[in-house]
């Protein structure tokens, strides 16, 4: 079973542990969590010093690293398990996390479509690639990559929003984007941001000529 953002067989050890009260100030929460994390890893560690060659436990430590922010060495261990098993999704899911953190977009699509290739698919992976296409400004790409989460979660205002985005930087303002930026305030109705957005692209295709020409995906 593959991941889908952070792995679940990390997901589930953690749930064994206590986090932080939902009052404490941002930046306590957070360090407590890195407490955690820590913890965690050591924890596997030791596991690890019994069972090293366990890949269970390797996945484990791998995204523990990139949890605690050492995308190197989460990069390193991943290459390393992917190295001895080329088919191993969730080495790969967890390479493309530490890359995307280090901002290397394009190896992070490159380890990303790898997990997808191998079977790795789902709206929050889809989503993921979308970000890194508009990171990378492939715009029409990444627009067709919004449209397939779309079809899989059609209330996923995120994705709207993202394909908007993708549109106006391809083609300025159009309507296509109009209309998915009104399907964010429908699916968002607090989103001020969205709703501002509208009254700017309504605006600016009423400056615009008439045309008949469509960019939609």
């Amino acid at each position: 079973m593959y991941l889908r953002r952070f792995s679940r067989l990390v997901i589930v050890t953690l749930a064994v542990i206590a986090v932080a009260s939902s009052s404490a100030p941002a930046l306590c929460a957070e360090a407590a969590t890195q407490e955690q994390n820590l913890s965690l890893l050591k924890r596997i560690e030791a596991d690890l010093a019994k069972k090293p060659d366990n890949t269970h436990l390797q996945l484990q430590h791998a995204e523990v690293l990139g949890l605690l922010k050492h995308y190197e060495e989460q990069i390193a261990e991943a290459s390393r398990l992917i190295a001895k098993n080329p088919k191993l999704i969730d080495a790969h899911l967890i390479r493309s996390d530490g890359e995307a953190n280090q901002k290397r977009y394009s190896e992070a699509l490159v380890s990303l479509d790898k997990a997808i290739c191998l079977g790795a698919s789902n709206p929050e992976l889809l989503m993921s690639k979308s970000r890194y296409l508009m990171h990378l400004k492939r715009y029409d790409e990444a627009i067709k990559c919004f449209g397939k989460v779309i079809d899989l979660e059609p209330s996923n205002g995120n994705a709207y929003h993202g394909r908007a985005i993708c549109y106006m930087n391809s083609y300025g303002p159009c309507a296509e984007a109009l209309r998915d930026m009104e399907k964010v305030a429908l699916l968002r109705p607090s989103d001020d941001g969205a709703k501002k957005m509208i009254v700017i692209l309504k605006r600016e295709l009423a400056l615009k000529p008439a045309t008949s020409a469509s960019h939609s995906n």
